[in-house]
């Protein structure tokens, strides 16, 4: 723990057995969610079928331990605090949450409530991945850095900040570029940052392709990089991409020590 650096959203949160279910439920109606927080006795923050089972498919193509015990965690980018939660409950000694667009953008309300519902002990920091440094935040067992490369200005700095946090496994969850043609170059599309993309006609956030997401991080100083999760139906993608004339996108998994 860095005092002064990270609170622990614990002040004021009411034990789960004291919140009113009817109150909570209200509460949980009242805010716009994007993850699907089991909070216990049925009520899920986001209910619908198909996006349970999203995340169910993301969990599996992350491939994260199933015990981690022990371990440390890091989620950078957590928004409603879904991954992190989940890797509480997988054990993890300590899990520090941290993000700023989602929370500035969208609020923080669901990973407070969340957090206050579960009981949870997991630490939040208001921290762009921009300004990790192990020196204010340590270092960590797992890092979960899912769904945010793609909102970078400069990625390759990010992967740089990551290297310097992370002592044991890095999870990058992305999208993939899947072009038409030259899929095995180190190609990525330019992307200006979240709130600079002006209306520009073609702007896709930055997606890389899988040969140059392990280049930038085997640039970064991971030395090991396996990818768990390539882009699905990409013979497809390619061909749509053929036809547009425009790059086609897939998620990747990839981890990197």
């Amino acid at each position: 723990m860095f005092p002064g650096m990270i609170e622990q959203q614990t002040a004021g949160a009411a034990p789960r057995g004291d919140v009113d279910r009817a109150e909570l439920e209200r509460r949980v109606r009242a805010i716009k969610w994007c993850h699907p927080i089991d909070l216990g006795g049925g009520l899920v923050t986001r209910p619908e079928w198909h996006v349970r089972q999203r995340f169910v498919r993301r969990l599996r193509f992350l491939s994260l331990p199933e015990d981690l015990t022990g371990k440390s965690v890091l989620d950078v980018g957590a928004w409603d605090g879904f991954f992190s939660f989940e890797c509480e409950r997988r054990g993890a000694a300590r899990v520090v949450a941290i993000d700023t667009y989602a929370w500035d953008v969208h609020g923080k309300d669901g990973f407070l409530l969340a957090h206050s519902a579960l009981g949870s002990k997991v630490e939040s920091m208001r921290l762009a991945a921009e300004d990790l440094d192990p020196q204010v935040i340590g270092q960590f067992d797992l890092v979960l850095f899912l769904g945010v490369l793609y909102h970078l200005r400069s990625p390759i700095d990010v992967l740089d900040c990551l290297r310097g946090v992370t002592r044991g496994t890095l999870v990058c969850e992305t999208h993939a570029l899947v072009p038409a043609l030259h899929g095995r170059y180190p190609l990525i599309s330019f992307f200006p940052g979240d709130g600079h993309e002006r209306g520009t006609r073609y702007e896709f956030t930055a997606i890389p392709t899988i040969e140059c997401m392990k280049q930038m991080l085997a640039a970064a100083g991971f030395t090991q990089v396996d990818v768990r999760h390539r882009p699905s139906l990409a013979i497809l993608k390619r061909l749509k991409a053929l036809v547009l004339n425009r790059p086609q996108s897939g998620r990747l998994v990839v981890h990197a020590r």
